[in-house]
This record gives structure tokens, C-alpha cells and sequence, in this order.
């Protein structure tokens, strides 16, 4: 089992400066650039995606490592919160029978499972980013050791 990663700014351990800087290059090692983000893409499924998606990216500016490698998924993630907030509103507060699945509570679970993968991908929980950039850190310092040695 692997354990949970925390960003530095969430991080209760006491690290070493080595530590730190390690930490600090994983997350920096992730982000490539945004810009394309700026602008919804005209195939989301309506305002609700939409507005999902400005308010995502005006998350990720402060401070994320979102890219525009993530412009799809981020497209994907939005659709389906939107499709996923269209049939909570048609549920409503309707208690249904148990013994008979409805199928809207069936796309319910199938768009907040998808919403849930995309999620993870985009890097939407502390763990799913901290695991990218701690990947790509390791990565870096191989090949400088395998370069220069153990200076």
C-alpha cells in the first residue's frame, strides 16, 4: 500500500532542506503551461460545463499543475459534472423503491464514476499530483546520478 502524499504547503513532517527541495521539484516538474485553458472548448455539453470549466481553471492558475495536455480531459471531467448535475435535479428528492434500479440513479453513478476517473487524471486530489511530480523527480535524479555519479 502506498502511502498518501501531501504538497509542501500541507506538509506536517519536519523536512530536511534536502527534503524540501526535492519536494518543491516534484511539483514543479509537472506543470508545462496553460494558456490553451483559457478558453472552454465549443464541444462542452452546455452552461453547466461550461462554468465548470472557468471555475476549475481559475482554480488551477493559483496555483496548479494543470497543463494543455489536460485540455481534453479537463473537456471530459466538465461534461460529465454537468450531465451528472442534470440528473441529481431530475431525481430530486423523489424516494424511489429499492427493489427495481432506476435507471436515472444508474447514470447518476455511471457520470460520478467517470467524473471521479477524470478527477484523477486532472489531478484533482492532493495525492493524484503529489504521485505525478514525485514520479518525474526520481526520473530526473537517476539520470543525473547516472550521469555524474553520487557527487
Amino acid at each position: 500500500m502506498s502511502k498518501i502524499r501531501k504538497s509542501l504547503e500541507v506538509q506536517t513532517k519536519h523536512l530536511t532542506q534536502e527534503e524540501i527541495k526535492i519536494k518543491k521539484l516534484e511539483q514543479e516538474a509537472v506543470f508545462v503551461g496553460n494558456e490553451q485553458l483559457q478558453n472552454p472548448p465549443d464541444w462542452l455539453v452546455d452552461g453547466n460545463a461550461t462554468n465548470e470549466w472557468k471555475r476549475l481553471v481559475k482554480e488551477f492558475n493559483k496555483k496548479s499543475m494543470i497543463s494543455n495536455l489536460d485540455y481534453n480531459n479537463l473537456g471530459a471531467y466538465c461534461n460529465a459534472f454537468a450531465r451528472y448535475i442534470s440528473i441529481v435535479r431530475r431525481l430530486g428528492t423523489e424516494v424511489l423503491p429499492a427493489k427495481e434500479p432506476s435507471p436515472l440513479v444508474m447514470l447518476e453513478l455511471k457520470y460520478s464514476d467517470e467524473m471521479k476517473r477524470y478527477g484523477s487524471l486532472l489531478g484533482l486530489t492532493m495525492e493524484s499530483r503529489l504521485k505525478a511530480g514525485s514520479g518525474l523527480v526520481t526520473n530526473t535524479e537517476e539520470k543525473i546520478e547516472n550521469e555524474f555519479g553520487d557527487v
